[in-house]
This record gives C-alpha cells, sequence and structure tokens, in this order.
C-alpha cells in the first residue's frame, strides 16, 4: 500500500516511517496538514497516519478536507494522538477521521491496525471495481435496449397500426415487450392483425416475436391467406429460436368487403366480439398449440370463420391483462374486460380499459406484459363499391401486346400452388400498374376462384346462405379440391398502350362444365355471394363472360389514365 504519514515531529516521522517501511509498504512523508492534503492529492495514498496536532492546519481538519476531495475514494484516515479526552477524540472521528492510535505508539497494535486497514481497502477497491463493471454493464443494456426497441419499431411498423378500423395498446412490464401486436390490410384490403405473447417479458421475450414479424408484414402485402402466413411464421420459430421457445399467437383476417372474420387462435385468452348493447356475440377459444411447439409440418391451420353485418367490437388481449392482480390478489378478469369494451366504440372501449386498469391496480405494476387490440366493426365504415366509371366503347385493340403473361395450371398445381400471389410478384414489377396493384389484386383473386369453385370445382354459391353457410361452403370446397385429379385453369395477361392510356386485359378460362353466369350481372351486394362479381365489374372498364362461363375477359384501364 501507499501510506501517507504526516507529523510536524521529525522523530515520529523517522520511527512511524521505518516501522511503515518495514512492512513492505510504500511511504510518503508530510510535515504538516497542509502538506498532507497536497500529498493526497498528488499521490493518491491507500491510507493516511497522521498527528491530530500540527501547525497551520490540525488533524482532523485536514482529514475532512482529505475526504472532501477524494470524493468516491475511500482513504482510511488514523489519527495518531496524545489526546485521550473522549469527546475530542469522538468530534475528530465525526469530521473525518476513521481510527485513531493514542501516544506513545504501540508497534505491534499499529502493524494490527495497518494489516486490518488493508483488508479493507483491499474489499473496497474490489467492490469500486465491481461497481464499475456493472455500470458498464448497465450502459450497454440500455444501449441494447435502446437499439431492440429501435429494431422492434421498425419491425412492427407502427405507422400501419393507424389502421382506422384498429384501435391497440402495449404497456410492458419491464422496459420492451414481449407483447406484439401487428396490422396491415392485403392487396384486396382485407384487414390482417395479429397477436403475439412471447415467453417471459424483456429483451429476451421481445426476440421471441421478431421472427414473426417480416413474413406476417412481407406476404401480407402481397396477399397471401391467413393460413400461409401462419404456416411460414410457424417455420420461422422452428429455425430460429432456441429449443423450448414458442410464441402464442392469435391471427385474425377481416374482410370488410365480404363482411366476414376468420380467426385462429393459438395459446392467446379468448376473443371476444361485443355487440353495440355490450352484449357477447360470438367468443373464440384457443384451439390451437402456440406456434413453435409442433413439428413443421404437423401445425393444424383450420380456422373458424364469423359473418358480421352490424355494428360490434372485436377484442384481443394478452393474459398479463386478464391476469393483472391487485393489491388484494384479485384478477382483472373477462367480466371487467367486457364492461369496458361492450357497447361502446372501439376508440372509447380501449381508452375505458386502460383507465379500469389503472384504477384496479391502484398504482401498482403489472407483473406481465400486457397488450390489447379492438378491431371496429362498424358496417358503416365498410368501404363502399366502388361507382363504375363509364369510358364508351373501348379502342380497337391494334397490334401485339406491349407484354404478356401466361399460366397454365393442372390440378396438382392448383392444390398447393399460391397463385394471384405468385402472379402479383409479377405485376408489382410493371411500373404502369404500380398504383393500381389493389385494384388487380382483387379482379385477380375473384376470377381465379370463380374458375376454381364454379368452373372445376362446381361448388354452388347457394351454400353460403345461412348462419354457417360459409364455414360449410369452405369445407365443402376443402374437400372437393382434394379429391380433385383432372381440370386446368388457364390464365392470361397482356399489357397494351392505347393511344397513351394502358390497358390490362385479364383472361381466365377453365375446362370445367361451365356455370350460369347471367344472375352476376346485377348480383345482391348484401348476400355473401356475388359482391366479389359486383366489385370486379365495378373496377373494369369492361367484364364478359363467354360460352357457359368458361371464360371471363376483364379489361382494366389505371386510373389515371381514366
Amino acid at each position: 500500500m501507499k501510506v501517507l504519514l504526516a507529523d510536524d515531529a521529525e522523530v515520529v516521522r523517522l520511527l512511524i516511517g521505518r516501522f511503515v517501511e518495514s512492512l513492505g509498504h510504500q511511504l510518503i512523508l508530510a510535515n504538516d496538514g497542509i502538506e498532507a492534503v497536497e500529498q493526497c492529492m498528488a499521490e493518491q495514498p491507500d491510507m493516511v497516519l497522521m498527528d491530530m496536532l500540527m501547525p497551520r492546519l490540525d488533524g482532523p481538519e485536514a482529514g475532512r478536507q482529505i475526504k472532501q476531495r477524494m470524493s468516491a475514494r475511500w482513504v482510511p484516515i488514523v489519527l495518531i494522538t496524545a489526546v485521550e479526552e473522549v469527546t475530542k477524540l469522538a468530534d475528530a472521528m465525526e469530521i473525518g477521521a476513521d481510527d485513531y492510535l493514542l501516544k506513545p505508539v504501540n508497534f505491534r497494535i499499529l502493524e494490527a491496525k495497518i494489516k486490518a486497514i488493508e483488508r479493507t481497502v483491499e474489499l473496497n477497491r474490489k467492490v469500486r471495481e465491481q461497481a464499475e463493471k456493472l455500470a458498464g454493464y448497465f450502459d450497454r443494456a440500455e444501449e441494447e435496449k435502446r437499439v431492440a426497441r429501435h429494431l422492434m419499431e421498425q419491425l412492427v411498423n407502427r405507422e400501419r397500426l393507424s389502421d382506422p378500423q384498429l384501435h391497440s395498446w402495449i404497456a410492458p412490464a419491464e422496459s420492451l415487450s414481449g407483447d406484439l401486436v401487428a396490422a396491415a390490410r392485403t392487396p384486396g384490403q382485407v384487414l390482417h392483425l395479429m397477436l403475439a405473447d412471447g415467453i417471459g417479458h424483456g429483451l429476451t421475450a421481445a426476440l421471441n416475436v421478431l421472427p414473426l414479424t417480416q413474413p406476417f408484414y412481407a406476404m401480407t402485402e402481397r396477399g397471401f391467406a391467413l393460413t400461409d402466413i401462419l404456416m411460414e411464421m410457424h417455420r420461422k420459430v422452428r429455425q430460429v429460436l432456441p429449443v423450448g421457445r414458442f410464441v402464442a399467437v392469435a391471427f385474425v383476417a377481416v374482410d370488410f368487403v365480404k363482411r366476414t372474420i376468420e380467426v385462429w387462435n393459438g395459446g392467446i385468452p379468448e376473443l371476444q366480439l361485443y355487440d353495440d348493447r355490450g352484449g357477447v356475440l360470438k367468443r373464440w377459444p384457443s384451439r390451437h398449440l402456440p406456434l413453435g411447439i409442433l413439428p413443421i409440418d404437423a401445425l393444424e391451420l383450420e380456422t373458424e370463420r364469423y359473418q358480421f353485418n352490424r355494428r360490434a367490437n372485436l377484442v384481443l388481449c394478452s393474459d398479463g391483462l386478464l391476469e393483472a392482480r391487485n393489491e388484494v390478489g384479485e384478477a382483472f378478469g373477462v367480466t371487467r374486460l367486457g364492461l369496458a369494451c361492450g357497447g361502446r366504440p372501439a376508440a372509447e372501449a380501449l381508452t375505458r380499459t386502460v383507465d379500469m386498469l389503472s384504477d384496479f391496480l391502484g398504482g401498482a405494476s403489472c407483473h406481465d406484459d400486457v397488450s390489447l387490440a379492438i378491431v371496429d366493426l362498424d358496417p358503416d365504415a365498410v368501404l363502399p363499391l366502388p361507382e363504375h366509371v363509364e369510358v364508351g366503347e373501348l379502342p380497337q385493340i391494334a397490334g401485339e401486346a406491349r407484354w404478356r403473361y401466361v399460366l397454365s395450371l393442372g390440378a396438382e398445381e392448383l392444390k398447393t400452388l399460391h397463385t394471384v400471389p405468385l402472379i402479383m410478384g409479377f405485376i408489382s414489377q410493371v411500373k404502369p400498374l404500380t398504383q393500381a396493384h389493389a385494384d388487380i389484386f382483387l379482379i385477380l383473386t375473384e376470377l381465379f376462384v370463380n374458375a376454381v369453385d364454379h368452373g372445376l370445382l362446381e361448388l354452388s354459391s347457394a351454400i353460403k346462405e345461412g348462419t354457417d353457410g360459409m364455414e360449410v361452403y369452405l369445407a365443402e370446397r376443402a374437400r372437393r379440391l382434394v379429391a380433385l385429379r383432372e381440370g386446368r385453369v388457364e390464365i392470361e395477361l397482356a399489357g397494351y398502350d392505347l393511344g397513351g392510356r394502358t390497358m390490362l386485359r385479364i383472361r381466365v378460362a377453365d375446362s370445367g362444365a361451365g356455370f350460369d353466369w347471367s344472375w352476376q350481372e346485377a348480383p345482391d351486394t348484401l348476400r355473401p355471394s356475388g359482391r366479389g362479381i359486383a366489385l370486379v365489374n365495378a373496377l373494369c372498364a369492361s367484364l364478359r363472360f363467354f360460352g357457359n362461363g368458361n371464360t371471363v375477359e376483364a379489361c382494366y384501364l389505371t386510373r389515371q389514365a381514366l
């Protein structure tokens, strides 16, 4: 150790100094209190031995200044004194001294005190080093959290959560949330909403849900179905996360054109559908395991559908909300959630739920991440069919098309290929059609589905009538598609330049027996069937069926051309 010895008597400095050096310590000398303070600042000793009574500045005051100037670094000060008055010794200890030694000095006691202080100084040094390491760890952890928070905000794509029909809220138990709310619209304006809950909370839980964002947004943008996106997210979780990690997910697709809700719930608390009077119209309990548990090919993709025709709030929440407990151990529960969300507009329902939870907790914190999403199913907010734009008789197409895209699909390809997203991948690269992406997606989807469902599978739209009509229709469609052994659908897209105007001609033909398409000229748009073709007819400059309905041709002019 470095030992500073301050005494105005040279003989004391000599005797005690030689003894300190004999113990193997480095000695620093000072003649009085002022020199002691200066030497202490210059040499940074590990301990100070100092006479209590010295000229210019006495020991207690010098000790006080040393303590003040050394700040966070602890330097033990031992006063050497002939004063035995208890009051003065106590005052000196209060001012800045840590211990004292009476004159004449007993060198055995001095050695023991030095060794004891040496142990304390070493322990203090280790504590200081550990504190510096912890401060470094804390700073790095905060920086990692800042980067992770920024990354999550970018990946979650918060601007898409501003959808007018969606209201959401997340409250993390720590600095980062293991809950995730993501929303986006398909090119056909179907709202995809996902609420995910990773294991635990904080950074680790937040990292669990990140693999879901890329397939959710990328595949939704291309128009993939809910089940296709689920399978890809499940594959990502299995590939990226360590063994034993999984993510509970509720995935909802709301089609505001056809007024249908499709739900898949894997490990999220029961979804609730409240009407405008506060009653429960429908519940969707968890019927599947969370993503990441089952092998990739074993994931169950069966969904539930519901047809809505009046004002309602679709409510999704994580277990952190329902299991939030107040000071007496009572859970917030489904009943309070229903009182907050039922019978009022979605935005008000969200605000009321947050306020009720805050009052319920009484200032206490939630032990788990809390997330809530409410979809406003307001029939008045459903987009109306666009008005058909009359363009007169289309000019005769002369010359070859600027480009042509042809796709021919057999029975096996129809079962496995994601046809419309595949074609849209090409369409997105045709510059004149960039702004028409959503319109073309709707047209292609309706014409292709018509060719498969009514042409090849010979399904009747009348099946959709009734409370469970859509479920029955989709189940029968799946059964017939699996059983399909032969049949073909031909799709041809061609782009023309009509005097500076871009026209897309879409032909879809199937090898089926055909169907009666005359009813589609004036469908009832309030029924489950027919609304899609009415929309196509409104979007296109012309729509014509040929023969028995085996072939349909749609001519679409970009909105700018119109």
